[in-house]
Parts: structure tokens; sequence; C-alpha cells
């Protein structure tokens, strides 16, 4: 019985390792694209103060102006997430639906053509204190999720509109009266 024991555990031993070695990350995973720079560049600025905690209570005041919820807070690691649902119907979509359903019902095999219908946009706000501390980097991204009309998320995507980011950063600016630099 002790050696049925014994090899059964040396059999799941091996069976784990050797289907841990079978999984690779792929090299492109790991390797930041041609973009991150200039992305980076648009989420980040730099803020001449010492005042992380005041930065970071400014950008979660400006996320709530923008009329996000704030989901999650941790002050002592310098972040802020936040959230927002809004309706994604779209005119557009909902006409070539429309048309769609109609051409379908004419060839009688009626089809329906899921529209997009709620979004959601997540917002996190990222401080840390430079390295003379004389300086504190702001790092804001923004992410949608869309939903169709039959519940499947439709698109997923990090948001690179530079108007989005422009408007956060000038409404922080604002309300820590100083001036970002880019980073």
């Amino acid at each position: 019985m002790f050696m049925l024991r014994k090899s059964l555990l040396v059999f799941i031993a091996v069976a784990t390792v050797s289907g841990c070695a079978l999984q690779q990350i792929p090299k492109e995973a790991l390797q930041l694209s041609q973009e991150s720079p200039a992305l980076r560049k648009l989420q980040t600025r730099r803020f001449e103060t010492e005042d992380e905690q005041a930065l970071l209570s400014a950008g979660t005041a400006v996320l709530q102006d923008l009329e996000f919820t704030i989901d999650e807070s941790e002050t002592k690691l310098g972040l802020v997430a936040g959230s927002k649902k809004e309706s994604a119907y779209n005119v557009g979509e909902i006409a070539a639906s429309a048309a769609v359903a109609i051409i379908t019902t004419a060839l009688r095999f009626p089809q329906a053509m899921p529209i997009s219908k709620e979004r959601l946009v997540r917002a996190s706000v990222v401080t840390r204190l430079g390295e003379n501390d004389k300086s504190v980097a702001v790092r804001v991204t923004f992410q949608r999720v869309v939903w169709d009309t039959e519940d499947k998320v439709a698109k997923s995507e990090l948001l690179e509109d530079p108007e989005t980011y422009r408007v956060f950063f000038e409404k922080l600016s604002k309300a820590v009266s100083l001036e970002p630099r880019e980073f």
C-alpha cells in the first residue's frame, strides 16, 4: 500500500511538471509594441510637486467630475480606478440592423443583427513620486468595453484618443494649480 501511494505521488508530480513545461509564453508577448512610447507619452504627465496625495486626490475629483464612479482607491499605492456606464446605441448600427432584417425577411430566412447596446468606460490613475522626490508622475488610462444586444462583448479596447487625455490633464492641472510637463 505504501509503494502504491508513493508511486501515485511521483506520477502526479511528474504529470504536473511536464504539463507546466508544455505551456510556453510566446516571445512577442513580453515585447513592447512600436506604439508604446507614444501612448505612454499621451497618458503621462509630470508635475513639479512633492505632494503625491494631493495629485491623487485631485485625480479622483477629476474622474468624478467626468462622471466616473470610483470603484477602487488605494492611496498608499497611488492608485484610483473608476468606471461609468453609457448607452452605446448608434443610429448607423440600428439602420444597418433594420436593413439586414428587411432583406433577410424578404429572402425568407429572417436574421437579426446584434447592435451595440451598452458600454463601460474604465479609468485608472496612478501616481509615482519621482526619483529626486521633487516631482510626481501621473499616468491615466481609459479602456472601453462594449456589449451588444445579445449581451456579448462586441469590443474591448484601450482608448487612444488624444482629446480624452488632454481634457483629463487640463482639468487636473487646474485642480492643483500646477502646469504639467510631458513625461
